[in-house]
């Protein structure tokens, strides 16, 4: 057994058999690529396709496809974390070179993560095994925007300051590292998963403003933050606006409708590309249409930019600073938590355990490669890397979770990023067009972290804990100037030891995510869990008054089937319409739990599973 998987050898990757069943074999392609009318339904008749489980050979072609799938869906999210990384960088052939390094990295990451090794002489693994694909991690893009930011408000280039992102990222990516080798129960309790989805619900958040909406406008404010004057907006091509002009927005509109009509109308192939279909349709929309003459697109980058690149064309100086290091390790065990949940959503979507001790090792596996990828992507000059669990959706629709069609994945992304041309395509993408994708990926996170939350369950606990932290996080996120632009000031004479426990503090405060995260923490630690059963409690309480004892979900769905009586509900009548009692007072009223003239009892309790309450003379 390797990693908790049956030992896979290469040579059974491959079909055998006749050369149309190595090359091509008897998959119905055709549901792949027919787009349908959900309306009718008939179409909800048609036949699935098989499943590939996880070690199952595929039809070359076939792989070919399904990794074509898998990488064209993480595509837009990739070139997404460099390009608004870049965004305060006036020269394009950065922005290109990050977009193509970021490809590379994320496709060699994803090699390693679904191919997966033992490390020698150890019982520890070195990726899941399974289709797991890497994307550029949003946390960090949050702190490191902020990060060049403030080092450019210090008087740094933009090079130096990416440069400082690089080297804090090196340091802090052994956090993920480090907790690799816990135990599963200890990682658990330490990091809890439900804090997890919160801190992805506000990254998400965050992005919405910083970069969804604000590039949806134009990409720039709507005043200059210097002259106080409005300003026109530049990344559209030759055309200059001022921020909100409806050509923007109709622009980013049209993007955003692209999703939605692909989502409802797209072939399977369709809806699990829609973000990258849509974002080159709407591309081409803006390659057409000009402003007074002026194109949206200037195709010169493009025609300019290098057939191919690779790692280090352009190289940066390395450097630590010093107050990112606490938001940045906030960060990676933000991703390690929400990590053990994408990895159990693959696992679900490829029909494989999500329990016991092959779980526990693709999670250690998991966290193990993550953290070395994103050292490695880093001194690869590429913003850090994690597992993303955005291409489970392409598992679930195609029924394929063959790890070959992981390894097809890993070389499509990593000869998108060789190919220069590719990275300066995206690079170029008008600003407004990047917006309404954005706008729709990031609320795609915020959702995917209340998804987390809610898995997790909510009791009033948690619930107490996720306000306080929304509350600020938000907060925060609305307006960042709220505790950082008078709370400590950083002077010229300052100390640069306490200038930089100034910058982190500072960094912590005015970054939603990582504020929410860690008063999410500590309130884990310091609010008393709740003992017993709270409507264990209530019945108790209902039942020392003499009132109606609220039923429990099973008596209340055993009652809705008329399959018993329920003796502490004093029914009257057959089984089949029966009638609880329930106290009233001398007036003839119902009385609720407090004793007042009110509403039944089972409106006292929404969502309890009971029949409808009529009152009777005791």
């Amino acid at each position: 057994m390797v990693g908790g998987l049956p030992k896979v050898r290469w040579a059974t990757w491959i079909p055998h058999g006749s050369w149309k069943d190595v090359f091509i074999g008897d998959y119905d392609y055709k549901y792949l690529f027919m787009p349908k009318w959900p309306y009718c339904r008939k179409d909800t008749t048609d036949r699935l396709p098989p499943f590939f489980a996880v070690n199952e050979p595929l039809p070359i072609l076939l792989a070919a496809i399904m990794g074509l799938q898998h990488a064209l869906a993480m595509t837009g999210g990739i070139v997404l974390g460099p390009i608004i990384v870049a965004s305060t960088n006036p020269n394009t052939n950065i922005t290109q070179y990050l977009t193509s390094v970021a490809l590379m990295a994320c496709g060699i990451g994803t090699f390693f993560h679904v191919v997966r090794f033992k490390i020698p002489f150890t019982r520890y693994y070195y990726g899941t095994g399974i289709v797991s694909v890497l994307g550029i991690t949003t946390t960090q893009i949050v702190v490191g925007l902020n990060s060049i930011t403030n080092l450019q408000a210090q008087g740094y280039s933009w090079n130096d300051a990416y440069g400082k992102f690089l080297g804090t990222n090196m340091v802090c990516s052994f956090a993920t590292t480090l907790i690799s080798f816990l135990p599963p129960r200890v990682l658990r309790k330490l990091f809890p998963t439900w804090i997890a989805g919160l801190t992805v619900f506000l990254v998400g958040v965050t992005l919405i403003g910083v970069a969804g909406i604000t590039d949806w406008g134009g990409g720039c404010s709507l005043l200059n933050s210097t002259t106080g004057q409005p300003q026109n907006c530049t990344g559209n091509g030759q055309v200059e606006l001022p921020f909100g002009s409806r050509e923007y927005l109709g622009l980013g509109g049209l993007a955003f409708l692209f999703i939605i009509l692909l989502e409802t109308f797209g072939s399977p192939f369709a809806r699990n590309s829609a973000i990258i279909l849509a974002w080159l349709m709407a591309y081409a929309v803006a390659a057409i249409v000009k402003k007074d003459g002026k194109p949206y697109v200037d195709m010169a980058a493009v025609n300019e930019a290098p057939a191919g690149t690779f790692f280090w064309v352009h190289t940066f100086n390395i450097g630590i600073y010093p107050g990112a290091i606490l938001p940045f390790i906030i960060g990676y065990w933000a991703d390690a938590a929400t990590a053990v949940g994408d990895i159990t959503a693959t696992e679900e979507a490829s029909g494989i355990e999500q329990i016991g001790p092959r779980h526990d090792e693709r999670i250690q596996g998991c966290l193990l490669a993550d953290g070395f990828n994103c050292f490695l992507a880093s001194c690869a000059t590429s913003p850090p890397v994690n597992v993303f669990a955005q291409n489970n959706g392409i598992i679930a629709f195609t029924l394929c979770a063959s790890r070959m069609a992981g390894v097809a994945t890993a070389i499509w992304l990593f000869l998108f990023g060789v190919l220069g041309k590719i990275g300066a395509f995206f690079a170029n993408t008008p600003t407004c067009v990047i917006g309404g994708i954005t706008t729709f990926l990031f609320g795609s996170i915020a959702i995917s972290g209340i998804k987390v939350l809610m898995n997790e369950g909510i009791d009033r606990r948690r619930r107490f804990i996720a306000t306080v932290a929304c509350s600020l996080g938000i907060g925060v996120i609305i307006n960042p100037g709220w505790a950082t632009d008078n709370l400590w000031v950083a002077t010229a004479t300052m100390p640069s030891g306490v200038r930089a426990v100034r910058d982190s503090v500072i960094l912590v405060l005015e970054t939603g995510y990582v504020f929410g995260w860690l008063v999410a923490m500590v309130l884990n630690l310091i609010v008393p869990h709740e003992t017993g059963d709270p409507m264990e409690r209530i019945r108790a309480a209902r039942k020392a008054k003499g009132l109606v004892v609220p039923l429990s979900e099973e008596e209340g769905r055993a009652i809705e089937e008329n399959q018993i009586h329920n003796p502490k509900m004093g029914f009257e009548g057959d089984s089949a319409h029966p009638t609880p009692v329930v106290p009233i007072d001398g007036s003839g009223v119902p009385t609720n739990q407090a004793g007042l003239g009110a509403v039944p009892a089972n409106a006292d309790y929404p969502g309890a599973s009971y029949p409808p309450v009529q009152a009777h003379m005791a």
